[in-house]
């Protein structure tokens, strides 16, 4: 090494020690070494940056361990009898414990209640926790041993955990843990992309991406390109939101553990009080109430209500697709009806020559259509009462039998004045022979609490051509794979809504 080259090693080592004192001299040398003697003020600002991770690291390590040894000095004693007294919570860890006696500030009647609840939650639980996880393991191979030995006599390693787990979730079905297969049938096809440096490390999704492109390495470079665009932009947009964004003045977005001692003190009183959540929208809602924690307490209840409600309408909307009828042949209509109510703009979409119209503004053709269609349909079914009810309409003139309704300028929309109509006392008995025509699911999961009968307008159109036109009807064989040695044949049923709008409506576009 050369004279120059000394005098810098020894100025940019002066230059470490003075940023960092804390750390051994060998220590810093080592770490230049590590660039191979080339000591420019690009490498010396990462190294600077690498040892400012090390020290904070170490700092958040001393400050773990120093409360480790606060809260065990405070609460050790009454940990250690907590666990003779129960023998159940011998598995939770100390520190948890630990930090559970924090949490209710050393009351054991408060901690005993909260360690009931946690095993409450858990007792559900077909196994025992305290069960090993190597017994567990046992436990599946004797149960499933059939279906290892035919994996195994399949080529697949079924030392691997996950088959195991595979197995016990589809309860022992061997043909839905058939991708374990894909390492094997797609190996060359992986070292291939490994040997171009292909991003994805996790060889099971590579297989399963070749699963899904028969083997296409071309198809898979695009999927995970497209993968990636996917997460750039999901980055771009979380470091471009607001709540992500850092700028100067006030606006400093804070750290996680940018709290002050009123914050910390206030969140513990909150804690204390039962509220429980994110600490930084604990502490917004704790301020809009003034500093109120009974006030706090009930906004934060009144969330949580909304939340569950929320929730359990989302359930009813998502499980309403039972609750239609479905119609595969003409009896298969409801009998005894009296009364049948047709959503009109939302049947306009339905047949592609209707939806044509309404996209030419020629929505009064389309109303006039599904008005005709549905009065030839009610003159061979003599329901007493058909009702087509659209949001705003000027053609109410009835069409043979079947009523013309707007649903404005009374109601807002369909919806609303369905919903008034089954809600009224005299139709409370009137609504188990009502059927109601609409793919609206929020609309339909009302109308299914008042007792109405529900049919798509699909599978209404398709009844239409039952009863008046079933030479429309064109059933297709299709056959499907089951097993390798066994098929399967099902028989597809299309239907020319087109050729039915034409001939009842004479409208041909």
């Amino acid at each position: 090494m050369s004279t120059n080259e000394q005098q810098q090693n020894t100025e940019q080592l002066t230059m470490l020690k003075e940023r960092f004192p804390h750390i051994n001299e060998n220590k810093l040398t080592r770490v230049l070494q590590r660039h191979d003697g080339d000591f420019d003020k690009h490498n010396i600002f990462l190294i600077c940056i690498f040892l400012d991770q090390v020290c904070a690291r170490l700092n958040q390590r001393e400050a773990r361990c120093n409360k480790w040894e606060s809260l065990e000095t405070r609460f050790g004693p009454a940990i250690t009898t907590l666990q003779q007294e129960n023998p159940s919570i011998q598995s939770f860890k100390r520190f948890r414990l630990l930090k559970i006696m924090e949490r209710f500030e050393g009351d054991l009647e408060k901690v005993n209640e909260f360690l009931q609840k946690v095993e409450t939650k858990h007792c559900h639980k077909d196994r025992d926790t305290s069960t090993s996880r190597y017994q567990r393991r046992e436990e599946l191979k004797t149960k499933y041993a059939s279906q290892l030995a035919q994996l195994a006599t399949s080529g697949i390693n079924v030392d691997r955990p996950w088959v195991l787990r595979l197995l016990e979730k589809h309860e022992g079905d061997v043909n839905k843990a058939k991708f374990a297969e894909c390492d094997t049938k797609y190996a060359n096809q992986i070292a291939q992309l490994e040997a171009e440096g292909f991003p994805i490390k996790n060889k099971r999704i590579l297989a399963r991406l070749l699963e899904k492109s028969n083997g296409d390495i071309d198809i898979v470079k695009q999927f995970v390109q497209e993968r990636q665009e996917k997460h750039l932009k999901r980055k771009e947009h979380r470091s471009t939101s607001p709540t992500m964004t850092t700028q100067e003045g006030d606006k400093t977005c804070r750290t996680r553990h940018d709290f002050n001692s009123d914050d910390l003190e206030n969140l513990k009183k909150l804690r204390l009080a039962g509220v429980h959540g994110n600490p930084r929208k604990v502490l917004a809602t704790f301020h809009e109430c003034n500093d109120s924690i009974e006030l706090t307490q009930a906004r934060m209840q009144e969330n949580k209500d909304k939340r569950c409600h929320h929730r359990e309408e989302r359930a009813s909307v998502a499980d309403i697709h039972n609750a239609y009828i479905t119609i595969n042949e003409r009896e298969d209509w409801p009998r005894d009806i009296e009364q049948v109510y047709l959503d009109g703009n939302n049947m306009m979409f339905v047949v592609d020559s209707l939806r044509r119209l309404c996209l030419n503004r020629a929505g009064k053709k389309t109303e006039r259509a599904i008005g005709e269609v549905a009065a030839a349909w009610n003159q061979q079914m003599h329901i007493p009462n058909v009702e087509l009810i659209y949001d705003s309409t000027r053609q109410l003139d009835q069409i043979d039998t079947v009523k013309v309704t707007s649903a404005q300028p009374t109601y807002k929309t369909t919806d609303d004045m369905l919903v008034d109509i089954v809600r009224r006392p005299e139709n409370h008995e009137k609504n188990k022979r009502t059927v109601v025509i609409t793919s609206d699911r929020a609309l339909a999961v009302l109308l299914q609490r008042e007792g109405c009968l529900l049919v798509k307008p699909k599978n209404w159109f398709a009844h239409c051509i039952m009863v008046l036109t079933p030479d429309l009807i064109n059933s297709e064989e299709t056959t499907s794979m089951i097993t390798n040695a066994s098929s399967a044949a099902t028989v597809k049923t299309h239907y020319n809504f087109d050729e039915l709008v034409r001939r009842i409506a004479k409208i041909d576009i």
